[in-house]
């Protein structure tokens, strides 16, 4: 799978209030993400290619690392109709944004949700990021 610049263009939207929303290629699985050489593990060519369009398409929706608890929304448009689990998708998604300096830890997510959606030519995915505040909260008090 090859990422090219087609991708890339206008594809960062930053919304008012902490929202960031981008459109970014459909992410490798996690065993196409890393590469491995007897004991040795590195970041294989795929892997590359898509942390480096994540880095180009998020340049216009950052303006720094969000550095609050986070609300993601992963909306994934499959290439083709291939059965693709959706948990081998969103290591290497979540670390090529953390490495983009979209946020400053994956750890930061203290809710994620994803949803697979119809199959779309190429692939893409859509990724919606909210800064959670104080008034926001995930479950009530218990």
């Amino acid at each position: 799978m090859s990422i090219g610049c087609t991708y890339i263009n206008s594809s960062a939207i930053i919304h008012h209030m902490k929202t960031i929303k981008l459109t970014l290629p459909y992410p490798p699985t996690v065993n196409h993400y890393w590469g491995q050489l007897g004991s040795k593990k590195f970041l294989g060519k795929k892997g590359k290619e898509f942390r480096e369009a994540v880095f180009l398409c998020s340049l216009n929706a950052r303006k720094g690392a969000l550095n609050e608890r986070l609300h993601m929304e992963v909306y994934l448009y499959p290439p083709d109709n291939r059965k693709r689990d959706v948990d081998n998708i969103l290591k290497p998604l979540l670390d090529a944004l953390e490495h983009a300096n979209v946020y400053e830890n994956d750890s930061q997510i203290d809710k994620l949700c994803v949803t697979r959606m119809p199959v779309t030519k190429g692939g893409v995915c859509d990724v919606v990021i909210t800064e959670l505040n104080q008034d926001l909260q995930l479950l009530p008090d218990r």
